[in-house]
């Protein structure tokens, strides 16, 4: 299954008026116009939330995660204020950068606690099979696959630079910091970053890692909380400066050399 698993919100699977949701260009998730545009046509916007990729299902727009406010619900947790009214703030800016949200206790119209949450979907590789998968479903032609790829790369490392400049500002106030992403994405960064020092949920630390996977309710694709991984400002720059171990023996660089051997150039000495 390498297909588009949603368009505006709906599920490929199930028979839709393509046509019309098309044409509306709405996003459920917004109640507004999708933002994603077309590079080709600003006016166009292409409407994908969701890809399956190696037989999962995979988020590629953040307004996706958004869907009942799950996400928020699960951070309110994290916050020590109770008997409070909870919000949702957009985009507020910190000196590390915007922030996707902020999710504010007040109580007697006082701020008394709150949090940032970062959201980060993963970028897509081979857009254009994207807008061919949309263009076939519209003829009732959608096709199990499309040679599409997921920029895993890319997505960590713009994602762990920004949480690294964000979460110092967070660690001064003594206050949270929310990275949600799923749990194919987390598996990616384990792999190739070190997050052995990771914990669950520490409370002392800063910096918290929401893991989400999605399972199909009712016909429809639900996000749900899989696990929650926790560190510190240190613990991020740990991830980016050092990535994979560094630790190699001998052997194995000579090994690798000597499969390179073959096609060396030789110096004239």
């Amino acid at each position: 299954m390498n297909r588009p698993l949603e368009f505006y919100g709906y599920n490929t699977d199930r028979r839709h008026n393509w046509p019309e949701i098309f044409a509306d260009q709405q996003c459920p998730f917004l109640n507004s116009k999708c933002i994603k545009q077309r590079k080709s046509e600003p006016q166009q916007t292409i409407g994908a939330c969701m890809v399956g990729y190696q037989e999962k299902p995979l988020i590629i727009c953040p307004k996706r995660f958004t869907e009942s406010h799950q996400i928020f619900v699960d951070a309110i947790g994290i916050l020590t204020a109770r008997k409070a009214r909870f919000f949702i703030v957009p985009e507020v800016t910190m000196p590390g950068g915007s922030v996707d949200y902020f999710i504010v206790a007040v109580r007697e119209n006082e701020v008394i606690d709150y949090l940032g949450l970062e959201i980060q979907s993963l970028d897509t590789t081979g857009t254009g099979e994207i807008w061919k998968a949309r263009q076939d479903l519209g003829n009732d032609e959608l096709k199990q696959r499309y040679k599409y790829g997921i920029n895993w790369k890319m997505s960590a490392k713009t994602i762990l630079m920004q949480m690294h400049h964000k979460a110092e500002s967070f660690e001064i106030l003594g206050k949270k910091l929310v990275l949600v992403i799923q749990q194919q994405f987390f598996d990616y960064m384990s792999r190739e970053f070190q997050t052995g020092h990771f914990e669950t949920g520490k409370k002392e630390d800063s910096v918290y890692f929401h893991i989400y996977d999605c399972v199909e309710l009712n016909g429809k694709l639900r996000l749900r909380l899989a696990g929650v991984k926790s560190t510190d400002v240190l613990g991020i720059e740990r991830m980016l400066k050092l990535g994979k171990s560094l630790n190699i023996s001998e052997a194995e660089v000579i090994e690798r050399i000597k499969a390179k051997l073959p096609s060396a150039i030789q110096l004239q000495v």
